[in-house]
């Protein structure tokens, strides 16, 4: 079994370069985010995109419907889809702060390097999130991809090509055939993902399973349980966590009372809302704006 890999040094110090707040920070890559927190968190509730989190220091718990992960720098997670989660920094502190590099999964690119390789015929893992191992050439290509944070010819002439090569790197792994699908329009994934959209861009409307598996081109027995083995969450449950992130998003940034904001994201019963927020967030909706400027 091999062991552990050690995080190069110069990548920390980079990663600490780059990311001047206790928050999430743009890159000069647009693909590229750091997450650096100084201290442990408490759950945050947020949305990923399709991307890969190599973690460089600390340590991050991530829920997922029930299923939780563990993320450290010895392991990587990957989402392959929009996810509802929840976060929770356990390993951090002022002068080892949770460092995190978050790369964009572009559809795109899965597809050129995915048809470059030809089909997979090995099955695929099937959830849409994973936690892997993390191996000595992906250490050496998010060092590489660092690095070219500090000059704008490297970014524009070897950024695109390291991505690819950490995106090769996914597709080889064993969960290579949920990602191989990201890139194939018509695939079962594909359906989902579109699907995922299609809730993301509409969560205030009024959608059922008959209506999202039409769209899908699936059965609603088939496409609940395709749904529900990469999401681990119903089509329903999935579009209640986003109406309830967009509600705290909207509780925090905006001034605007429960009830509207109730009714803003799809809601027809303001107490139905109220009591559905405080089973997620632990807290009432009138209760939980005052601690939410911290997260905002």
């Amino acid at each position: 079994m091999p062991g552990k890999i050690e995080i190069p040094e110069e990548l920390i110090q980079l990663v600490v370069k780059y990311s001047t707040t206790d928050a999430v920070s743009d890159t000069p890559l647009e693909s590229l985010k750091i997450v650096r927190r100084n201290h442990k968190t408490g759950p945050v509730h947020s949305l990923y995109a399709p991307c890969m989190c190599f973690v460089v220091q600390g340590e991050k718990l991530v829920t997922v419907g029930s299923t939780q992960y563990r993320c450290e720098p010895s392991k990587f997670f990957a989402s392959a889809a929009n996810m509802p989660v929840v976060g929770e920094v356990v390993k951090a502190s002022s002068g080892a702060p949770y460092l995190c590099l978050v790369l964009n999964l572009d559809q795109k690119i899965i597809y050129e390097i995915a048809s470059e390789a030809g089909p997979r015929s090995a099955p695929s893992e099937g959830t849409g999130v994973f936690v892997d191992d993390v191996t000595a050439p992906l250490t050496d290509a998010f060092l590489r991809l660092v690095r070219t944070l500090g000059n704008a010819m490297d970014r524009q002439i070897l950024a695109p090509l390291i991505t690819r090569e950490i995106i090769y790197f996914l597709l080889k792994s064993r969960f290579a055939g949920i990602i191989y699908q990201i890139g194939i329009k018509g695939s079962q994934m594909w359906r989902i993902y579109s699907s995922i959209e299609k809730i993301r861009r509409d969560f205030a409307s009024p959608l059922t399973v008959d209506t999202l598996a039409d769209m899908s081109d699936m059965s609603p027995s088939a496409f609940h349980q395709y749904f529900k083995k990469v999401t681990l969450l119903s089509p329903i449950q999935f579009q209640k966590q986003v109406r309830l992130q967009e509600a705290r998003r909207l509780l925090a940034t905006e001034t605007v009372d429960v009830t509207s904001v109730a009714y803003r994201v799809g809601y027809e019963s303001p107490s139905q809302f109220s009591r559905e927020y405080a089973r997620l967030f632990g807290l009432p909706p009138s209760k939980d704006v005052k601690n939410l400027q911290a997260f905002f």
